[in-house]
């Protein structure tokens, strides 16, 4: 009997007796192997092919392995492939714990963790275009699509649903009446994604995004040279950012709208392959729950995502309820640069 057990039971009171509390044992639920999973249906599950999820794995697993085996601790490769799973699906939280072996709260705290780990790679695999060589590989190939001159970028909004904070409600709404965060991304002629600013509430209009961005500031400064962005009638027309004639009137003009829409929509495509990749962004796939940070944060791993799995070529087929993301914009908030009508006249008149 245990020294202190038996010290106890000498100096109870006549008759009365002390029996041990046994400690309940703990069950552990069956954990996910990656064996569980067929090869075939491993990218369609995770989005990533193995050598991708390897390659993000092997980054990230300084930030969110466990330095311990007890109490059998989540093992990293683990926490990477549920947190992808949900970004791929956009389930519930409690739904991704039981397929993976661990409860809501536990995937609820490593779901923070890796996304914080993520997002620690944006350096890494979103890149606008800087030096002048790639400058000048990126209007290449835009070139090459339709013929539009000394593109580099193409610029866009898209809304990603959420559950406001009641007290901030009316600004997350957006024109289409739902509550979203507006996200602008950039993307290059490799459906590349090359800049994401993701901090803005709904209600934000897509030109004072744009303002606020640095590359407002650098395109403005003279900064990339000659090189233009392509954006809607959303934006205003500027030297360094080109819209379509809301009034075409000459066959050249004609021919510059045609080819501005057929260059401007390779982000349309863009929008479309993030959200079928990760329905998480879309709205089929639920509102989120979460604070608005953390869901900017969502977004921008996402995005990252998006580039891994584009630099593996891996194909992703566009839902039908996603092919017609952009819609026509509103008003314009501030008025077009008299600059930027000569820049767009020189265009036409020397390609089209």
């Amino acid at each position: 009997m245990d020294v202190f057990l038996l010290h106890l039971y000498l100096n109870l009171p006549h008759g009365q007796i002390i029996i041990p509390r046994l400690r309940k044992k703990r069950h552990f639920r069956p954990r996910f192997t990656l064996y569980s999973t067929p090869i075939n249906n491993f990218q369609q599950t995770f989005r990533l092919n193995e050598e991708a999820f390897m390659e993000l794995y092997l980054k990230v697993k300084p930030l969110i392995a466990n330095h311990t085996t007890r109490s059998q601790a989540i093992n990293g490769k683990l926490k990477l492939l549920s947190v992808l799973h949900f970004l791929a699906t956009g389930n519930f939280q409690h739904c991704i714990g039981g397929r993976f072996g661990f409860s809501q709260p536990t995937f609820s705290r490593l779901l923070r963790e890796v996304i914080e780990a993520i997002i620690c790679l944006t350096k890494d695999y979103i890149h606008f275009p800087m030096s002048h060589a790639e400058i000048l590989d990126m209007q290449n190939k835009f070139f090459e699509k339709a013929g539009f001159p000394n593109v580099i970028s193409l610029i866009d909004c898209t809304h990603v649903a959420l559950i406001p904070p009641s007290d901030f409600e009316q600004i997350f709404r957006n024109r289409k009446m739902f509550h979203s965060i507006n996200v602008q991304i950039c993307c290059g002629a490799s459906m590349e994604i090359t800049d994401v600013v993701a901090k803005f509430p709904g209600s934000t209009h897509d030109a004072f995004i744009l303002q606020s961005s640095f590359l407002a500031t650098k395109f403005a400064n003279g900064d990339f040279g000659n090189a233009l962005l392509l954006g809607d009638n959303g934006y205003s027309l500027k030297t360094w950012l080109m819209t379509p004639y809301l009034n075409p009137c000459t066959n050249s003009e004609k021919k510059y709208n045609n080819a501005h829409r057929t260059t401007r929509g390779l982000i349309e495509r863009v929008f479309g392959v993030l959200k079928s990749r990760f329905r998480c962004l879309d709205m089929t796939g639920g509102a989120f729950l979460y604070k608005p940070e953390f869901v900017c944060k969502i977004i921008t791993a996402c995005c990252i995502l998006h580039n891994l799995a584009n630099k593996y070529k891996l194909p992703i087929e566009i839902s039908d309820a996603l092919r017609e993301e952009i819609v026509t914009q509103g008003l314009q908030m501030s008025e077009d640069n008299d600059d930027g009508f000569v820049v767009r006249r020189e265009i036409t008149n020397c390609f089209f």
